[in-house]
């Protein structure tokens, strides 16, 4: 019997010209298993090739029509905004800013959005920050362009309008990574960042690190209603936190997030 995430993937739109066909690593043998096509040596050959091409997956984007459009719309917002207000209640604006920071999901919380963005980052007790125990892509944005201080004069900036850009560009790469083999676009922005989760509440507190490790580890997703204190107690026994400094671990933890996420296999100690 074919598995389930053969044929999710079989009705996927087939890769542009240079591009990587993920899809065979979806395939499996008769009655699944570990003598499917979907191993640990496959998943090290997907996430090589995806990181080996990821110019040539960026250029293809850059081409693409929808996107060019959408950044010329960002563009053309951006300057023509006087408050922050004229720049997130036009979609598409909206939309591209967010998903440069890794926020795209929040698109549609349109008042969320502005009281964030506009709230005070040096202010503890200000939205950005306690939103950042969530997401601190949030905090991040605030701060970077410190809207309630200088509206949209950082935003404006060519800097900032390039670096927003490259950012859609690139969560638009991961997002079609994750369409043709689930998890692997998520598998290499957290080798990006892994280093930068040196505690377990870190990454508990990511929504990243924590789709990653707990998935990897094999822990239930149930794990969030309990305490931090017994979610940490849970992470710690299966995983030395330290070794995320370890490139070489990180790559063999991703992996093993892949063979979780679509292959089954039992969560081992790190």
């Amino acid at each position: 019997m074919v598995s389930n995430l053969a044929i999710a993937v079989s009705l996927l739109p087939q890769p542009r010209s240079g591009g990587f066909d993920f899809s065979i690593f979806a395939q499996r043998s008769a009655g699944g298993g570990a003598g499917g096509i979907f191993n640990a040596g496959s998943v090290h050959v997907a996430l090589s090739q995806a990181e080996a091409n990821e110019e040539k997956q960026l250029d293809q984007l850059r081409k693409s029509p929808t996107v060019q459009r959408d950044l010329e719309r960002y563009a053309k917002v951006v300057a023509e905004a006087e408050t922050l207000d004229d720049l997130i209640d036009d979609p598409v604006a909206r939309r591209v800013l967010l998903k440069g920071f890794g926020l795209g999901d929040q698109a549609d919380y349109v008042g969320l959005v502005k009281k964030a963005l506009a709230s005070d980052p040096s202010d503890q007790n200000s939205l950005a920050n306690k939103l950042a125990n969530i997401n601190g892509a949030w905090l991040e944005m605030a701060t970077k362009f410190n809207f309630s201080l200088f509206g949209l004069t950082e935003l404006k900036t060519a800097a900032s309008i390039e670096e927003v850009s490259e950012n859609y560009l690139g969560e638009m790469r991961l997002d079609e990574l994750d369409q043709q083999l689930p998890g692997l676009g998520t598998a290499i922005l957290f080798k990006r960042v892994a280093a930068s989760l040196d505690e377990t509440v870190k990454v508990l507190g990511s929504a990243l690190g924590r789709e990653v490790v707990t998935t990897a580890l094999g822990l239930p997703k149930e794990i969030a209603l309990q305490s931090l204190v017994a979610q940490e107690k849970a992470v710690n026994q299966r995983l030395d936190i330290t070794k995320l400094q370890d490139p070489e671990f990180v790559d063999r933890l991703v992996q093993r997030y892949l063979l979780q996420l679509n292959g089954g296999q039992a969560g081992v100690t790190a």
